[in-house]
């Protein structure tokens, strides 16, 4: 399998009241550990990118980076970028707890069809840019929008040669507490 996994868990959970959004929890789960377990039958490598509770995510077994220009999702993407041992990343927020089975998949097939450097989740109705198979080519290029002082993924994205997966099913995020507690009341917890 050529494809390294990586979890974006760096976030400062502003919407959250400052919680680490990976250690929230859905019945008995964390959400990293939901995500983890999702992704892991299909790469080969997992790698988390965090900027605190290091050991607590170091404990759950894969190596972890932190953010060294900046913060934010690109900051965090290019850690693992950097970090990983195969051609592509197969990059995933650690609030999406229910990942599809056939995501890695998917995706590498829209690369393929499309010879995308970048492929995004759209899910019908928005872009999904954390969630994205990215060529870890794109690192060093990645950088020096950083360093130049520009944060928004998509921007970065569109940037390259990019295809997006579409996906009938909704991509369930939930990165708010309003979210959380409708997710919670609606029974797919």
């Amino acid at each position: 399998m050529n494809v390294s996994g990586g979890i974006l868990a760096g976030g400062a959970g502003r919407r959250f009241g400052g919680l680490d959004k990976g250690w929230l929890r859905l019945g008995d789960r964390c959400f990293v550990e939901l995500v983890r377990d999702a992704l892991a039958p299909q790469v080969a490598e997992i790698i988390i990118s965090a900027n605190r509770n290091l050991v607590r995510y170091a404990a759950l077994g894969h190596a972890v980076v932190t953010d060294d220009v900046g913060r934010g999702p690109a900051a965090g993407l290019l850690r693992l970028l950097e970090s990983v041992s195969h051609p592509w990343l197969l990059c995933v927020p650690c609030d999406a707890p229910h990942l599809p089975p056939t995501l890695a998949r998917d995706l590498c097939d829209a690369q393929w069809a499309e010879e995308a450097d970048v492929v995004v989740l759209h899910d019908g109705e928005h872009v999904h840019p954390t969630c994205c198979l990215v060529s870890r080519e794109l690192a060093p290029d990645l950088r020096r929008y950083l360093l130049e002082g520009h944060t928004a993924l998509w921007r970065w994205q569109a940037r390259h040669r990019l295809a997006n997966l579409m996906t009938t099913s909704p991509f369930v995020n939930i990165n708010d507490a309003m979210a959380l507690e409708n997710y919670v009341k609606a029974g797919t917890a």
